[in-house]
């Protein structure tokens, strides 16, 4: 079986250049969006008299908002603070509404957004297209207007839209369509993020500082999000992180990449046996390069290719400077069209390089 992050890498890279992507010109996500999302983490955990720490509860998303506003994550970019599946509920209230778990969520998900918003971030929340949500919970299915004010009503920032139990690719569709024109009618900025992608690209959450992956791997996951513009949403437990996964989640120069305001979505342009190698165009006619490892087992190896590969002849044209941004920074030096590059990369590892016309 193929390492976690890699398996990820292509269940993203599939989805997203799948799926069609149209999105209304309202200001809203230019860039990808950053933030911290419970699931991968904390799952469905709703024991909170047994696992209080591990509850997904006012008390959990509180002490990661007060973590993500001392400890560096707001100000590296990291904005959002997004509930999953599994807060409702069990049945709405009298007047057809949902709510929120009241044992887990005393004070409500006002009063839970009212404090995120003290500290700088914004509030995602979560709900389902069709009648129940993956974890069965109630959905949103002939409830879009009304759940939209809801959430518009408690200060929601994002809405989180999973296709659970939606029946059909068209009831799907449909739901996605409706929802998205009841967002629009509340007359609230929320960032509409579809799970099955029609809308944005899709959320898959970066579980760097998480049970399950090398170093490498972490590497791996950060520099391929980073090419691929996707939205960097962390699930981990950010009261427990180690130093080491906290500097490369906010590593400044490959958030940079990711929050390239060109916007354009990276792309393989050459596979060697293991080895693949991406490319970004970024702003001001840069590139980000990666050099993608899938090799398992054994020691380091080099790829070695042709600067004439990289932006179709032209990103290296007359000549370039070469950074190292991913595992470790430095400069390479500068390089001429001709050039060819020998990259050391290990086993599940990825190099990822930032090229700068001269």
């Amino acid at each position: 079986m193929a390492p976690p992050v890699m398996m990820m890498v292509v269940v993203m890279a599939v989805m997203v250049m799948a799926a069609a992507v149209a999105a209304l010109d309202n200001g809203l996500a230019r860039t990808p969006p950053m933030g911290w999302l419970h699931w991968e983490r904390f799952l469905c955990g709703t024991d909170c008299a047994g696992h209080p720490s591990r509850c997904v509860s006012e008390r959990l998303f509180v002490e990661m908002a007060d973590r993500m506003a001392s400890e560096g994550w707001r100000d590296a970019g990291y904005e959002f603070l997004c509930i999953d599946d599994c807060w409702m509920a069990p049945t709405r209230d009298g007047q057809g509404r949902l709510r929120a778990d009241p044992r887990r969520f005393p004070g409500g998900i006002r009063r839970l957004a009212d404090y995120v918003h003290s500290k700088g971030l914004k509030l995602g929340i979560y709900s389902d297209v069709g009648e129940k949500t993956c974890a069965g919970f109630p959905g949103s299915y002939g409830h879009y207007e009304l759940d939209a004010r809801t959430f518009a009503s408690w200060g929601v920032d994002l809405l989180k839209f999973d296709g659970c139990s939606s029946g059909s690719p068209e009831r799907l569709a449909e739901g996605y369509r409706r929802m998205s024109l009841a967002l629009n009618k509340t007359g609230r900025s929320i960032v509409y993020a579809c799970e099955w992608p029609f809308y944005l690209r899709p959320m898959q959450q970066l579980v760097i500082g998480n049970f399950g992956l090398s170093w490498d791997q972490s590497v791996t996951q950060m520099a391929m999000w980073a090419i691929m513009a996707a939205p960097l949403f962390m699930s981990n437990d950010l009261r427990r992180i180690s130093p080491e996964a906290k500097c490369l989640l906010q590593n400044k120069e490959v958030i940079a990449i990711n929050q390239d305001p060109l916007g354009r979505q990276g792309y393989r342009i050459l596979k060697d046996k293991t080895f693949e190698l991406w490319e970004r165009p970024l702003s001001g006619r840069a590139y980000a390069v990666a050099v993608l490892n899938q090799q398992e087992i054994g020691g380091p190896q080099n790829f070695t290719f042709s600067l004439t590969f990289l932006g179709n002849g032209l990103a290296c044209n007359p000549a370039c400077s070469m950074r190292q941004v991913l595992p470790a920074s430095r400069d390479w030096g500068v390089y001429s069209w001709i050039s060819s590059l020998s990259v050391e990369v290990n086993p599940t590892g990825t190099v990822l390089l930032k090229v700068l016309p001269l």
